[in-house]
């Protein structure tokens, strides 16, 4: 189970980001609203997949459609297994800018 928080700029996940429970994190993001500077912290994940690697770029999607001026997001509080998995897709300086 992964649950999404919002505190004013900032989308705080816990729990697990797993391709099981995918759908219940982009259900859950369509009820938020994503206003820059926005920044995405992963501080309180336990488990990680490669879905959450996609959910990342799915967020930066939807948040530069929506502000297309608006400067990157950051994402922060990254475990060592989700950075390993940014390294291994090569997307690691990309994301965590």
């Amino acid at each position: 189970m992964v649950t999404i928080t919002q505190q004013e700029n900032t989308l705080s996940f816990s729990g697990d980001l797993l391709i099981n429970n995918i759908s219940e994190a982009l259900a859950q993001l369509e009820t938020l609203r994503l206003n820059p500077p926005l920044t995405l912290d992963f501080s309180r994940v336990a488990e990680v997949d490669t879905v959450a690697v996609s959910l990342i770029f799915e967020i930066q999607r939807q948040f530069h459609h929506e502000h297309a001026q608006a400067g990157s997001v950051s994402v922060v509080g990254v475990s060592d297994n989700l950075r390993s998995l940014m390294q291994l897709y090569g997307v690691d300086s990309f994301l965590l800018n």
